[in-house]
């Protein structure tokens, strides 16, 4: 009802429109049917005004508390939360359209045009954390829904060296009633499958070895039915196989050295072979690399390989300087050493580089199934295996969780045990690629490490998207406490893009810097400071792995509403507001009502 009109002044119009209906009506002669003339003409009287004049109700409202929706949210979930509340609450669709619910476009906007919004209960998959942090003093209640089909995880490395085999690995919930099997596509092929069956959750691993080095961008597919699907896109750096100089100390002329040393020659390596023949005498040959005095294990000696590969008795044969020496790289330089032996070894002298967690499983060599870097091959071993505990690292498996090869790190280096003692019998049988993939495997683990002095890394997220910030951190070891922050320039390969980055030094770590990157377009990227090799890294598509960004959004909405400490919803203020009821009912009264009349005097 209009303000400014009185409040009884509808009441009196009804009044007289009602005593003139009904004195119309009692006037008539005929007295049939006098009560529901009289009654009708009531009611058409008070409806007649009431269409004119509608009146209104109070509705208790809640101006302090919102819903908002997001991506995935349950309509039984809302339907519960308004009936639940006592008070109205205003319903808000964030990034989707929704019947009723006014859309919202920008979160901070939003924020200013509500001053008094103290409560917003978040229904859907959530926001991302960049978002919520417009929500600052706001508190915020989630009612997220669960997680449907769709990956659940998934890891691979973004850099490897030729040679070495790719695995993606992940999870995978499948919550429908057919199977699922998921492709890696690669090199414009398919590559490896996976299959995941209905109404399941498992782990898989896809495999594939480049073929060549530099950037490539593989796809991970899905297929359910008729129907197939791209989840993601797998970026991948190769780099060239890294040429190591390795060190051989053999105890005597054996068939597994030699083959090694020919195999690590052809792939350039640098290789020194140190074969005792006799007690005092020893054979030396070099490929790849000048000619140096093998006849002792000396520090300057060890400086020059990156890794060396040996077996127990050749430690033994050692003098404790040399032992010691080979300590002290391992230690200090970051040197590698490998031992290939029949069973950990239990010498208080050679204890440092063999002493590993075993346990006997036969009497004599078994044949064993061996896994490493997604090859499976079967191959000979002792009646030993090794033992996983918590400061080791599994190289090579076996069936259940017994290793064939550990490492374990030593402060700066480290030491890896194999009690597979021969690999050459792959190559008498042809398989030249199990033979190269068993041993690139071992040597990238072991191998000491180049020290970079400055470097770059993609901090959060993992893998970034088109309109999405994501941070970057670059490193400069060469730094000092309040210097000036290098300049730094990101650029899209396709040359769409090139911006340059305002990086801050960290106050507790100086060498360290960082800065946030809004990339707008997928792709490959490349971000290059001053004096340092350019960092190349990808950005991904909006629609890529949705599963893993709705998993990230609702870990944001949970950390963040841990963070407020929030036991229970804080009560907020009801406010009541004029709400006008609606017309149909005072129409449909008095259509019917005027109709009865009309008919009635007709008939």
């Amino acid at each position: 009802m209009p303000q400014y009109l009185h409040p009884y002044l509808p009441w009196l119009l009804a009044s007289l429109a009602v005593l003139l209906l009904a004195w119309l009506t009692w006037r008539r002669p005929n007295r049939q049917r006098l009560g529901w003339r009289l009654l009708a003409s009531v009611v058409a009287g008070i409806s007649l005004v009431l269409l004119v004049f509608p009146p209104t109700r109070q509705q208790a409202i809640r101006p302090s508390s919102a819903i908002l929706l997001t991506e995935g949210y349950d309509a039984d979930t809302l339907e519960a939360l308004l009936n639940n509340t006592e008070a109205r609450t205003e319903v808000y669709a964030y990034k989707l359209h929704q019947e009723g619910a006014p859309a919202v476009p920008d979160l901070a906007t939003w924020k200013q045009e509500q001053p008094g919004l103290q409560t917003v209960h978040l229904l859907g998959y959530g926001l991302e954390e960049h978002e919520l942090g417009t929500l600052e003093n706001i508190s915020v209640v989630p009612h997220l829904s669960p997680l449907s089909t769709g990956v659940t995880a998934v890891r691979w490395p973004e850099h490897m060296r030729l040679g070495e085999a790719l695995v993606v690995t992940g999870k995978y919930k499948n919550a429908t009633e057919v199977d699922a099997w998921l492709y890696l596509q690669a090199a414009g092929s398919l590559q490896d499958s996976a299959l995941i069956k209905a109404d399941t959750t498992q782990a898989f691993a896809l495999h594939y070895t480049p073929k060549q080095e530099g950037r490539f961008t593989y796809t991970l597919l899905r297929k359910t039915g008729e129907k197939q699907d791209t989840l993601g896109q797998i970026p991948l750096q190769v780099a060239p196989l890294q040429k190591l100089n390795t060190l051989l100390l053999a105890a005597a002329p054996s068939f597994e050295f030699k083959f090694l040393k020919n195999h690590l020659g052809e792939l350039q390596h640098g290789v020194a072979l140190r074969t005792q023949v006799s007690k005092g005498i020893s054979q030396s040959e070099w490929v790849n690399m000048p000619k140096q005095n093998l006849g002792r294990v000396t520090p300057r000696l060890l400086q020059a390989f990156d890794v060396v590969i040996t077996e127990p008795q050749a430690l033994q044969d050692l003098s404790s300087a040399e032992r010691v020496a080979l300590e002290r790289a391992v230690r200090e330089e970051g040197l590698g050493v490998l031992t290939l032996a029949n069973e950990p070894g239990n010498s208080p002298h050679t204890a440092f580089f063999t002493a590993f967690e075993g346990k006997r499983l036969s009497q004599g060599p078994r044949s064993v199934q061996a896994s490493w870097d997604g090859i499976t091959t079967t191959l000979t071993t002792g009646p030993y295996a090794l033992t996983g505990i918590k400061s080791t690292t599994g190289l090579v498996e076996e069936s259940g969780e017994n290793l064939l090869a550990v490492l374990r790190q030593e402060s700066w280096g480290k030491v890896a045990l194999s009690v597979v003692p021969e690999t050459f019998p792959w190559q008498l049988e042809g398989k030249e690629e199990v033979y190269a993939g068993y041993w690139a495997n071992l040597l990238s683990a072991v191998a000491k490490l180049s020290v970079q002095e400055k470097f770059w890394r993609v901090g959060d997220p993992q893998m970034p998207q088109a309109g999405r910030p994501m941070q970057l951190f670059y490193t400069d070891y060469t730094a000092k406490t309040n210097t000036t922050a290098p300049t730094a320039t990101v650029s899209a390969l396709n040359g769409s893009t090139r911006n340059r980055l305002a990086l801050a030094q960290s106050l507790t770590q100086p060498e360290q810097f960082s800065a946030t990157y809004w990339p707008q377009h997928s792709g490959w990227y490349s971000v290059q400071a001053s004096d340092s090799a350019p960092f190349y890294f990808f950005v991904q598509d909006t629609s890529a792995w949705p599963f893993e960004n709705r998993l990230a959004r609702r870990q944001a909405v949970q950390h963040y509403a841990a963070r407020q400490k929030m036991d229970s919803t804080p009560d907020t203020p009801v406010a009541f507001e004029e709400e006008p009821v609606s017309v149909l009912w005072f129409f449909a009264l008095f259509v019917l009502s005027s109709s009865f009349l009309w008919l009635e005097e007709k008939f």
